[in-house]
């Protein structure tokens, strides 16, 4: 989600940053540079331009299901040669900016629609997929072009929400299991419950809870793919790879302080949204001091009890929050930080790793 510079500087390390010196030798072979501007895609889901973030990311997918991994790529894929077909700016192109609300949407359906491998819900999410590009253009025009703010994961909601609630209505796309309507419950806060009780500690649940949190932002499940993700932040960025972890975390604690349920905290569902509000504002879309990082947690907390209220209404219609809180109170979070002087916001044009936003000119 982070935006091309308009020069980018050599990084430090040969993988470090936006790795600008491979970006030049792939651009010189058209199919090279298709397939590093799709890894781009992937790792501009937690804002890393970087194509190993996304090959590391990818890998993650995986680790959870081969079907999980493949669905992602149909999505990138078919977004990316969207924009690529339409002749879209180049430079963002290359940036993965075009790919990633593709990859969420092809991970999100192959998540909730069944059966997998259907070939209908294969041609669902290539179709809906390259709608996410039109929508990035759509939502860009409002929010780059005359707000100055970035356009988030905003294009990946307004694809996949009417999709999920399209299949209440249809008998050939059908949604599985983790899409029903949910009615008033009572909740159950115990975390080590919820992680299969007798076998599993609290501490290992809550590290188990941690991991998932990160995994959740692709729809991963799963601990190892959430150290892979991990690993392609810290690649990419070490601030940003720090306020992931930290923002996944406090999710979680926000969580357990408010009794929420202890089933959806241990399967990372409160970490994940308040791991990139965390990451957007410590450091990508503001220049990195100890304000922004205060202010990137306080962000993070407040998008947690945003995702409680907005689950229980999004539940009541059988859909998932997805990623609307970490938009809505990162994008109102942003408009603060732009009405101060207490912060220094990044131009878009030259959003590139939090490292690197430190030489920028005052």
């Amino acid at each position: 989600m982070a935006d091309p510079s308009e020069t980018r500087t050599v990084a430090r390390f040969p993988f470090d940053g936006t790795m600008p010196n491979w970006g030049k030798r792939a651009d010189r072979h058209p199919l090279l540079a298709f397939v590093d501007s799709c890894l781009r895609g992937i790792g501009q889901i937690l804002f890393a331009d970087n194509p190993v973030s996304g090959l590391l990311i990818l890998l993650g997918l995986f680790v959870t299901s081969p079907w999980l991994g493949v669905a992602t790529l149909l999505g990138l894929v078919s977004a990316t040669a969207s924009a690529l077909l339409l002749r879209l700016d180049r430079s963002r192109l290359r940036a993965g900016l075009y790919g990633y609300n593709g990859a969420l949407v092809g991970g999100a359906l192959a998540t909730f629609l069944v059966p997998e491998w259907s070939p209908g819900i294969i041609l669902y999410i290539i179709g809906a997929a390259a709608v996410s590009t039109l929508l990035m253009l759509a939502v860009s025009l409002v929010l780059v072009d005359h707000l100055h703010l970035p356009p988030l994961t905003l294009p990946f909601n307004l694809v996949t929400i009417p999709c999920l609630l399209a299949t209440f209505a249809t008998s050939h796309i059908q949604h599985g299991p983790l899409l029903a309507r949910h009615m008033a419950e009572p909740i159950n806060p115990a975390l080590r419950e919820s992680a299969n009780a007798g076998t599993v500690s609290l501490a290992s649940a809550l590290v188990e809870a941690l991991f998932r949190g990160i995994g959740q932002i692709v729809f991963a499940d799963h601990v190892l793919s959430g150290v892979l993700i991990l690993l392609g932040v810290l690649v990419w960025s070490r601030i940003a790879g720090l306020f992931a972890l930290l923002g996944s975390m406090l999710g979680l604690l926000v969580g357990l302080t408010l009794g929420g349920d202890g089933f959806s905290e241990y399967h990372g569902l409160w970490g994940y949204n308040a791991m990139v509000s965390a990451e957007a504002l410590a450091g990508v879309f503001i220049v990195y001091t100890w304000r922004t990082a205060l202010y990137g947690l306080v962000c993070a907390a407040a998008t947690t009890v945003l995702y409680a209220g907005l689950a229980v209404w999004s539940g009541a219609y059988g859909i998932p929050a997805l990623t609307l809180p970490f938009c809505l109170s990162t994008l109102v979070f942003l408009v603060g930080a732009h009405a101060t002087n207490l912060f220094r916001p990044v131009p878009l044009s030259h959003v590139t790793s939090p490292e690197e936003h430190l030489r920028l000119p005052q």
